[in-house]
């Protein structure tokens, strides 16, 4: 998990990142930090976030492949 598919999943879900904290359980400036790469994931974040990837719609990887070229 890295931050290109950390945002990628929230952009997927079209949560702002306040929204997407709050589903994470941290703050928004977390997210954003995470994000632009100046912090980064820890493992009770990352922990979380595969757990939202493993509940995600087969076309998340779709979308997610699209994203990465444009990101």
């Amino acid at each position: 998990m890295d931050a290109t598919k950390a945002k990628g999943i929230r952009y997927y879900l079209e949560e702002l990142q306040e929204k997407f904290a709050r589903r994470i359980g941290v703050s928004s400036s977390t997210i954003c930090a995470v994000e632009q790469g100046q912090r980064d994931i820890t493992d009770k974040i990352r922990a979380k976030l595969v757990r939202i990837e493993a509940g995600l719609a087969d076309d998340f990887f779709v979308f997610y492949e699209k994203f990465k070229r444009i990101t």
